[in-house]
């Protein structure tokens, strides 16, 4: 089956819309970065009446061979409040997303207004359709949500590294106790979340300037000396436990790294004491469970 050009979906949707008179303007999103093996259109219809959309069917054979339809809104409703979302794979290996919603939640939207950001999905929107002119210019083609200016206040900065502490504690708990999933959970998702927070902290003061970490942090390999994104890959164990423990030890060894260049930086005390006793404190749990 050949798969459909870019110039093609981008006409149907727009054909579609032009027909439906329940919609009055069409936005397309997630333009840039062009990401090679994504074949993704996003858009939003700007309608008069979302009610419409919340039926499964509504989309069901107008853009080709649904095989799939996930209903994005049903899932998760605080993050998609008055929107219909509609994100679709056809058999050709396109996918379409499309957030049904009123003109005043895209506005929202649009500038920054909601309380739930998605990460999933970046902020660069172009008008492509506006029956009666309903939105103002709407035009954004450079990413906004994964340009990271932050640096920790000295209060945020200490707060992190006693969480990253006490985290990692439970941590080694749960992978004593051998209780896999639990102590997977907190390496890859409670751990690696203040690892992150604190590598994006530290690459940004590194380089002086904002710096585009990419969705979910995909640009670390490109913004980390190689040294560090060496020691980086090496945190994702397997479920073999000795490897659990090994990548326990070099999460250590980034964190304590990373943590003193940025308290030197931003003329922090780093609570290196803490460190060595907490250190101390799990080498005595993992003996004792000898």
């Amino acid at each position: 089956m050949i798969m459909r050009t870019e110039n093609e979906i981008v006409q149907n949707i727009i054909e579609y819309a032009g027909f439906d008179e329940n919609v009055e303007a069409v936005i397309r999103t997630n333009l840039l970065p062009v990401r090679e093996y994504l074949y993704s259109y996003q858009f939003y219809f700007i309608v008069n009446d979302i009610t419409k959309y919340e039926d499964d069917m509504v989309f069901e054979n107008c853009f080709g061979e649904r095989i799939l339809l996930f209903r994005g809104d049903k899932n998760y409703p605080d993050m998609f409040q008055n929107t219909k979302a509609h994100l679709m794979v056809y058999r050709d290996g396109i996918t379409i997303v499309i957030n049904a919603m009123d003109r005043e939640t895209f506005l929202r939207k649009y500038n920054g207004e909601e309380a739930h950001d998605n990460v999933w999905i970046g902020d660069t929107y172009q008008k492509i359709l506006d029956k009666e002119g309903c939105l103002p210019e709407i035009e954004r083609l450079e990413e906004k949500q994964t340009i990271f200016s932050g640096k920790p206040t000295e209060e945020e900065f200490a707060g992190t590294c006693k969480e990253f502490w006490w985290v990692l504690k439970t941590f080694a708990e749960y992978t004593l106790r051998k209780e896999l999933t639990a102590a997977m959970f907190y390496l890859n998702v409670a751990i690696r979340d203040l690892l992150n927070r604190m590598l994006r902290w530290y690459i940004y003061l590194s380089n002086g300037k904002p710096v585009d970490l990419g969705i979910l942090d995909s640009n670390f390999e490109k913004l980390l000396e190689e040294k560090l994104f060496l020691l980086y890959k090496k945190t994702y164990p397997d479920a073999d436990y000795e490897h659990i423990w090994q990548a326990y030890e070099v999460v250590t060894e980034l964190w304590s790294y990373v943590g003193k260049a940025i308290a030197e930086n931003r003329g922090f005390y780093y609570p290196e004491e803490n460190e060595q006793n907490m250190l101390e404190f799990i080498q005595r749990l993992r003996e004792s469970s000898l």
